[in-house]
């Protein structure tokens, strides 16, 4: 299973990669929910950083929308940047 930020993983069988996110504290027991079902990498990088910026969004609700859009664009920005995001993942096994 990779740690990709924060509370996402994304674990890779025979032919699929399986996005998660931890639902549990760290230090406990690690349980995750299953997000979706990719047949790439970054099918499955893409969804969490979506996932990330909903979560983002979420938190702000009552921001103006073009204050919305502008933090969405820079959270893109900021998780998508190849170097930046692949210096964030590591392996547990």
């Amino acid at each position: 299973m990779m740690h990709i930020k924060e509370n996402f993983f994304i674990e890779k069988n025979q032919t699929e990669y399986i996005l998660k996110k931890r639902m549990n504290k760290k230090g406990e027991e690690m349980s995750c929910s299953h997000l979706g079902t990719y047949s790439t990498f970054r099918e499955a990088r893409d969804a969490a950083i979506k996932e990330m910026i909903r979560e983002e969004v979420n938190k702000e609700k009552s921001a103006p929308l073009h204050e919305i859009i502008y933090m969405m664009k820079q959270k893109y920005q900021e998780l998508s940047g190849e170097n930046h995001f692949f210096c964030k993942i590591s392996w547990r096994v």
